[in-house]
């Protein structure tokens, strides 16, 4: 399965870190090419369990250069795209 797919279950299942903010979760994950984010921007819900991942960012080399849910959320719009942020209820 392609990451950018990955439902939100299985993706924090295999997290090395979770960053959770307002605005969502950043899933990191960790193969053979470096490190890998996927964004679930769901604010402070949690995104349901077969939620695919809003955007992803990777491989990194290492864990700088990660961004958190909020730094995402404000590129995603400063490039022209709509809010993702969801709701679930």
């Amino acid at each position: 399965m392609d990451y950018s797919e990955m439902p939100y279950q299985e993706a924090r299942k295999q997290a090395v870190k979770v960053l959770e903010d307002g605005y969502g979760d950043a899933v990191v994950l960790k193969d053979a090419h470096g490190y890998w984010v996927l964004y679930y921007l769901y604010g402070f819900q949690t995104p349901p369990p077969e939620a695919p991942p809003h955007w992803m960012e990777g491989p990194f080399p290492g864990e700088e250069g990660i961004r958190s849910p909020y730094e995402m959320q404000k590129f995603l719009e400063e490039q022209g795209d709509f809010t993702y942020l969801n709701d679930v209820d």
